[in-house]
């Protein structure tokens, strides 16, 4: 064992001593039975599924940018029109069909015979409207840049239309997505972003200016959804209890699912006491989880689609150098992270473009070495004594573990590094403000195609206006990336994208961590039909599946 692992193993014991702190804080269950297994006349059971709430959400909103809590609302109230699953394959949801033009200009869209959860029609009309509300200068969403290859995109952002001319309405269940370019990539872009489906009829009578920050994505009632349930009580920072949805386009199994906030090793505990149902398990916890096998607790893991990372805030003028970002990278000891941290359940990442239509050979692994990370942030002319903060989110342990192993490597590089914990309702803001040097998060979909990398890389997608978090940019990765758009014969792009893969490894957009495999508990009310996913949210998206006793 190299000092580097048992530094990160020492910190990972500290984490979980502290955690454990919280685990009589499980909160009560409703008043009304729902948490747990609230009878019905006659004494029978409900079902009723309680899963673990991974963060704290703050408005639930579809329009701003994802988060675990968030999506774990959204996934099972809400819909996407497809879900790009943990392999990278495309599996219909509000759409049931699509189908992109052979000189890759046009995306056809056949939508779901399904009802809104308030009984009435679900039509193109509604994905008009949903699409167009994204782009609305108005609404200021991060993720309507994900819309940018469509025809009118321009003008609806700078104000000069109200919709998008590349936008059409075929029937009722068939959508026309015109875009100004050839764009080969474009349907894994759009389908890889959380892109929700709203209804027009409620949503619309909205004000744009404020419905991104609004409380009604969090009120029981307000917002009709296409998604397997309907939520009817939300406790901030306690639960959400949902009911499902009897328009839904198959059968719900169950009656009722609830999340409950509570920290991570708390939900492993109660797996085994049976007041949680299904929980993602940490790394290092899948052991004993798997010894509760006898009690009925079953696992299900995969690779997720997406990986473990730090933005690094470009807008900061000391991060810009590539030469800096190289050298913080390099100071992190992530082969002893992934051994300790990650149990060994991870795989090392260098670059964004972790698709295998991007040959990786060649690639800069930046191995761990705190001396030549000293030498690299000299050469980017890094003053040592600068404060250099590290933003922490609560309730995830594990990241929280590695937060630890990352202060004490940059601190042995001679960074002056130091954490500051930020809430959870406060993440948008941070993130908005740019107040914070690296911030940990993971999530995405970009095993698919590398087209789904261009959201949270290229310059014109800068965060806040876009999903690109560090506000990286390098305009010979953004005309690759352009240029790959419009070559169809696979081998080609494979060659283009594989440039601009080398680029951006070697700028070092973010602090690439490790992509991991997730590994979920389920109890024995479950009885099949879960799979994986990059956390709690992701995993939700086969809730519909889910059988039950």
């Amino acid at each position: 064992m190299t000092r580097a692992t048992r530094t990160a193993s020492g910190v990972l014991g500290a984490a979980v001593a502290a955690s454990l702190t919280f685990a009589a804080c499980s909160p009560p269950p409703a008043a009304d039975g729902s948490g747990g297994t609230a009878t019905a006349g006659g004494g029978s059971t409900t079902q009723s599924i309680t899963v673990w709430l991974q963060q704290k959400p703050d408005t639930a909103s579809p329009l701003l940018g994802g988060t675990y809590g968030n999506s774990e609302i959204l996934n099972v109230t809400q819909d996407l029109l497809v879900n790009v699953a943990a392999d990278g394959s495309l599996e219909p949801r509000a759409a049931t069909k699509w189908v992109l033009s052979p000189d890759a200009k046009t995306l056809t869209l056949t939508l779901a015979d399904q009802k809104w959860s308030d009984g009435k029609p679900f039509t193109a009309d509604d994905v008009i409207f949903t699409l167009n509300l994204y782009v609305n200068p108005a609404v200021k969403s991060p993720l309507a840049t994900v819309l940018k290859p469509i025809a009118g995109y321009d003008e609806v952002a700078s104000g000069a239309a109200k919709e998008l001319s590349g936008v059409s309405k075929v029937d009722d269940h068939t959508v026309k997505l015109d875009l100004k370019n050839p764009d080969v990539g474009f349907l894994y872009t759009l389908f890889g972003a959380t892109i929700y489906i709203l209804q027009k009829d409620t949503v619309g009578k909205e004000d744009p200016a404020a419905v991104a920050s609004s409380q009604i994505w969090v009120t029981p009632g307000k917002v009709p959804g296409l998604g397997p349930f309907t939520l009817t009580t939300y406790s901030p920072g306690q639960r959400a209890v949902f009911t499902k949805n009897p328009n839904f386009r198959k059968p719900v199994p169950f009656t009722t699912l609830v999340e409950s906030l509570v920290s991570q090793d708390v939900a492993t505990q109660q797996l085994s006491s049976g007041e949680i149902d299904v929980s993602l398990v940490a790394a290092t916890d899948v052991a004993t989880v798997k010894g509760l096998e006898g009690k009925g607790v079953k696992t299900v893991s995969n690779e997720v689609p997406g990986f473990d990372r730090y933005t690094v805030n470009q807008r900061k003028d000391y991060l810009k150098d590539a030469k800096v970002r190289q050298g913080l990278l390099t100071a992190i000891d992530r082969t002893g992270i992934i051994s300790s941290i990650y149990a060994g359940q991870a795989k090392p990442v260098n670059s964004v473009f972790t698709s295998p239509k991007v040959v990786k050979d060649g690639f800069n692994t930046y191995a761990y070495d705190a001396a030549k990370a000293k030498q690299l942030l000299t050469e980017g002319g890094w003053d040592f004594n600068r404060e250099f903060t590290i933003r922490e989110v609560n309730n995830n342990a594990q990241r929280a573990s590695i937060d630890q192993v990352v202060l004490k490597n940059l601190q042995d590089a001679g960074v002056k590094a130091t954490i500051k914990p930020v809430d959870q309702a406060q993440l948008t803001e941070m993130l908005t403000k740019g107040d914070y040097d690296i911030f940990l998060y993971g999530g995405g979909s970009y095993v698919a195609d590398p087209a789904t990398n261009i959201p949270m890389i290229t310059c014109a997608n800068a965060f806040p206006k876009g999903a690109n978090l560090p506000n990286y940019c390098n305009p010979q990765v953004d005309s690759l990336l352009t240029q790959a758009a419009t070559i169809t014969d696979e081998t080609e792009r494979s060659k283009v994208l594989t440039q601009a893969g080398k680029l951006e490894n070697a700028d070092v957009s973010h602090l690439y961590i490790a992509r991991p495999t997730r590994v979920f508990a389920f109890s024995s009310k479950v009885t099949g039909g879960i799979r994986g996913g990059d956390g709690m949210s992701n995993m939700l998206m086969s809730v519909q599946d889910w059988t039950v006793k």
